[in-house]
């Protein structure tokens, strides 16, 4: 450093003691105070701003030469001389409307201050780098003690003038250094935009302190370094980006960051006002999609979710996001269906479970280039849909590891993940809208669904709404219907190529799209509705009456896990009215919406209503006679030592089950290890307790 850059340096540097002594000695004596657990002192930019103006410019536009001198002010408060860990003054709050997005980070930014809105997507291990480096010369024994930085490790001796240094390692200090991949969050993103990932640096007290999914606003100076091609030589005239982190702010993470302005808040407001608010919603998601009222409904009330933040008494977190899944005929439109929702809501992500791996879904830790085939933690969509809507078409695709850990990921909002003695846990607050197709091409409703679906039913009780699509061939008015909306539509898109002004298009949704978005996000960020002792007591009467007919019948129509759904319904319709009190229309409508899933998809072949269809995937008539096969064949053996098959068909059709089920129901049985089949014709029980 020359003289001038010395003096220059001391006055930057007693600057920034005058600062602190004006606006951060409280701070700074709590700083000390917890020293060395505590070595970062936070700072405003906008306060540098207030007391000189163009130290603040300084800083942004040659961050390097002002940034050493902060950190020098500082340590000057110390009543050590010598502290022995090095303190940070870490500047935060760059005007947002400097912010650029990730993708539009280039040369332009090199060695300034910048701030990044950031979606934490990967984090390496922790890597040693020296701080203060100690050399000696391998052929004159000069010793050499330096601060290094990434481009100045020394290699001449200055001495004898040769390239001899070579590094002491023991004598050495270090500081941990980890890597981040950041992308711009979803929501910032416009149309179909690709994301793209910047690499950043964090050092020492920062290190361990963010998880992939967070949402962030890193404060640091882009760098560059030089390229590795595909042999590994070091590129000439090419660079690679990185961010060296100056400052992290986690920021909360809210359904939407959508800027809404005083005239778009009226707007809303006197939306809210209209009696029919609820169906225009329903109406506006999906218009280019003929029918399924319904569930465009139960859609419309996904998108708001139920009250967020509420605890248990235990200190449990009760959730508040609706999960809902779509299972039926192929060609349905529930494909079109879960990219027009993705593409409504503020933040949405749509995947294929046919081509997504597990790391793509949930979380996982692997070997990766960014920690230098080190381990690194990599978010999955669940977890980057925090605080939005993740659609998972081909839901019954997914791998069977996948599904395991979806129902954690549905059920408590977390994923757990336990690799190489990697131990994490990575949060997935998310609504989650999935579609299925039944294995054998079409939905038959004389069958049960977990028969005709490859989902497990502990999966399938985690939806709280699952509705059927079917493809209706037999109603003649519907076919004429659907077709005629799919053709209008071709035909206004036709006219508008070929500039024709004259053409009948489909009705236009009710809510345009940009005004939807903002209206669901301003319900989730200010609307938190309590339920009131009329609609508690209307869902309470609803619940007993059904248990009530649910024992008289021998079925169990809803258990105690309906309730919560419920009640995240009844709040979601509160809150499409953006009203703080859930009423009885709100308790009502939660209602209307369980008893068609009970209707269309819960109903046993006597016509009882039985949600172990869904949950459980064996429904209680089902149960009763696989026990009268199971008994059947006990009271054989116990009378011949074993059973023959035609004596169990005999007995089985005196109790009213038919040859076909009875045959469906022992094979169910040999398939569970119950009985077995020691020659052909003879069954014989499992004795479990043998062995």
């Amino acid at each position: 450093m020359c003289f001038v850059e010395a003096i220059a340096n001391k006055e930057f540097e007693d600057k920034f003691v005058e600062f602190y002594n004006k606006y951060y000695i409280d701070q700074i004596n709590e700083l000390f105070i917890s020293y060395p657990q505590k070595r970062s002192l936070y700072v405003d930019i906008q306060n540098l701003e207030q007391f000189d103006h163009e130290l603040a410019n300084e800083l942004i536009g040659n961050p390097d030469n002002l940034i050493p001198a902060a950190n020098a002010a500082l340590s000057r408060f110390s009543v050590n001389a010598d502290i022995a860990k090095p303190v940070y003054a870490r500047f935060y709050g760059l005007d947002a409307s400097t912010m650029p997005l990730i993708q539009d980070v280039g040369s332009e930014h090199i060695g300034r201050l910048l701030t990044l809105d950031s979606l934490v997507v990967k984090r390496s291990e922790i890597m040693p780098m020296v701080h203060v480096g100690v050399f000696r010369c391998a052929m004159c024994n000069t010793v050499v003690k330096l601060e290094v930085e990434r481009d100045n490790m020394p290699e001449v001796c200055p001495q004898c003038k040769r390239r001899s240094l070579r590094q002491l390692n023991e004598e050495s200090k270090f500081i941990n250094l980890q890597r981040l991949a950041v992308q711009d969050p979803l929501e910032k993103l416009k149309g179909s935009a690709p994301t793209w990932q910047l690499e950043v640096w964090v050092q020492d007290d920062l290190v361990n302190t963010i998880m992939p999914g967070d949402r962030v606003d890193i404060t640091g100076i882009l760098r560059i370094r030089p390229r590795r091609n595909q042999k590994g030589k070091l590129e000439k005239a090419i660079f690679t980006m990185f961010v060296d982190v100056i400052a992290i702010r986690t920021k909360q993470k809210e359904y939407a960051e959508l800027e809404i302005n005083k005239d778009e808040e009226k707007a809303i407001k006197e939306l809210s006002t209209d009696p029919s608010i609820s169906d225009k919603i329903a109406r506006s998601i999906a218009p280019s999609i003929y029918g399924f009222d319904m569930i465009k409904k139960a859609i419309s009330l996904q998108l708001f979710g139920g009250t967020p933040g509420k605890t248990l008494v235990d200190g449990g977190v009760i959730r508040n996001d609706i999960h809902i899944l779509l299972i039926g005929d192929p060609g349905s439109a529930k494909t079109r269906l879960l990219q027009a929702v993705t593409a409504i809501v503020p933040k949405g992500i749509y995947i294929s479970g046919k081509s997504t791996s597990s790391a793509g879904l949930t979380a996982a830790a692997e070997r990766d280039e960014l920690a230098e085939g080190g381990w690194t933690l990599k978010a999955g969509a669940l977890v980057l849909g925090t605080g939005g809507t993740v659609a998972i078409d081909e839901f019954d695709k997914i791998s069977d590891d996948d599904k395991s850990a979806m129902l954690e990921a549905m059920e408590s909002q977390t994923i757990s993940l336990a690799k190489a003695g990697i131990i994490a846990r990575f949060s997935t607050k998310t609504s989650i809208l999935a579609a299925a197709n039944p294995k054998f091409g079409r939905f038959e409703q004389s069958q049960y669904p977990a028969d005709q679906f490859d989902i497990p039913p502990t999966l399938l009780s985690r939806f709280d709404l699952i509705f059927p699509i079917k493809d209706v061939i037999d109603d003649e008015e519907l076919n004429k219907n659907i077709a005629r909306h799919i053709l209008i539509q071709h035909e206004a898109a036709g006219a508008q190529l070929a500039e024709i002004t004259e053409y009948e298009q489909v009705q236009a949704p009710p809510i345009n799209p940009d005004m939807l978005r903002k209206y669901v996000a301003y319900a989730r960020k200010n609307i938190m509705p309590r339920i009131t002792k009329e609609a508690a007591d209307r869902i309470q009467n609803y619940y007993v009456e059904l248990r009530r007919i649910g024992m008289k019948q021998g079925a169990v129509p809803i258990t105690p896990r309906q309730i919560e759904g419920l009640i995240r319904l009844a709040e979601a319709s509160a809150k499409s009215r953006l009203s703080n009190l859930v009423e009885l229309k709100d308790a009502n409508a939660a209602i209307d919406m369980y008893e068609y899933m009970l209707g269309t998809l819960a109903v046993d072949k006597s016509g009882r209503k039985d949600i172990d269809i869904l949950q459980t995937g064996m429904p209680k008539e089902k149960v009763d006679k696989i026990n009268i096969i199971m008994g059947i064949i006990k009271k054989l053996e116990k009378e011949e030592q074993y059973a023959l098959v035609p004596k169990v068909f005999d007995e089985a059709e005196k109790a009213g089950i038919e040859r076909e089920r009875t045959i469906k129901f022992i094979d169910e049985l040999e398939r569970s290890g119950d009985i077995y089949m020691p020659k052909p014709g003879v069954l014989k029980t499992v004795n479990r307790e043998a062995g």
